[in-house]
């Protein structure tokens, strides 16, 4: 096996927190993988019953963020740990990795400064057809990846003062307030997203300005599911906010389960604290989301039996 991720605003200075629209805050999603199964596949097919032949595997880091592959299982094909197997059983030959197996393998990201693809890695096993085979069989071997992962979501929350925005010109007011507030929204490639996710705006029209809260929705837009540490009932479809991971945002949920593995609302604090500024202020924030993913695969083989 080859290894290769003052005073607090004024009571006469009215502002505005613009927070972020479901599905019209801007945001960069560029791409929707993490780490891939780009290939999966035997040496040959068909082969002959008791024969030897080599599967293989290759992944690649295609998202954002630095990963680390975790676990690999194959599975479906009733196969043997070691040989020899049974009469209509597959076997795992002398020396090879087994089909199971926990792996810790980092794997760095694309760099689009200067057009280096992601890291690969490989891995291979010696696998034995069923000795009893009588008729020519095809056999679904299924493959299983899991990997550790993270998504970064970065983005510039404007504090605008009323007086301000009632200068604009329509035009521009109008696209400020369709903007949600939450400009310049970046998100690193990876199996989830994040994106503003408010349904109003945030209004300070008396008084002094408190903590709002901020929405974001989770997106899983990958090809597998992610969850939280190991896949039990609980945990699967789960992901984590830790706290030290999130800048400029307070009180954010620690953990989310997305709906049927596909999306999920989170909510966190923006507090301005005690400042003054003209006309508007601008403010970043970011939020990591931290994950295991799966993601799977299939290769078949067809084996014909041997007449002496």
């Amino acid at each position: 096996m080859l290894k290769r991720v003052l005073i607090p605003l004024s009571l006469l200075a009215l502002a505005v927190i613009l927070s972020g629209c479901i599905g019209g805050a801007p945001g960069v999603v560029t791409g929707t993988n993490g780490i891939i199964i780009k290939d999966f596949a035997f040496d040959y097919s068909p082969i002959y019953a008791e024969e030897q032949v080599g599967l293989s595997m290759e992944v690649q880091n295609v998202g954002g963020e630095e990963g680390q592959v975790q676990a690999i299982t194959i599975f479906g094909a009733d196969a043997a740990t070691s040989c020899p197997g049974g009469g209509l059983q597959w076997c795992v030959a002398s020396g090879s990795d087994p089909m199971e197996q926990t792996v810790s393998d980092d794997l760095l990201p694309p760099d689009p400064s200067t057009g280096m693809e992601g890291e690969e890695n490989f891995y291979d096993w010696l696998v034995e057809a069923p000795s009893e085979v009588k008729a020519p069989t095809t056999y679904d071997f299924e493959i299983r990846l899991d990997y550790a992962y993270s998504t970064v979501y970065t983005g510039t929350l404007q504090l605008v003062q009323q007086d301000y925005l009632q200068t604009l010109a329509p035009a521009d007011r109008e696209a400020l307030i369709k903007a949600g507030g939450v400009v310049d929204a970046f998100t690193t490639a990876g199996p989830l997203s994040l994106t503003a996710a408010s349904g109003r705006h945030f209004i300070y029209r008396n008084g002094a300005p408190g903590p709002r809260d901020i929405k974001f929705r989770i997106t899983n837009v990958g090809s597998g599911y992610p969850y939280d540490g190991d896949k039990t009932s609980g945990n699967l479809y789960t992901v984590r906010i830790p706290s030290g991971s999130v800048i400029g945002l307070t009180g954010c949920d620690t953990t989310e389960t997305l709906s049927r593995g596909k999306t999920a609302v989170i909510t966190c604090t923006f507090d301005p604290g005690t400042v003054t500024f003209t006309n508007k202020l601008e403010r970043q924030f970011q939020i990591t989301l931290e994950y295991e993913y799966y993601v799977d695969s299939a290769a078949s083989i067809t084996v014909n039996p041997v007449f002496d």
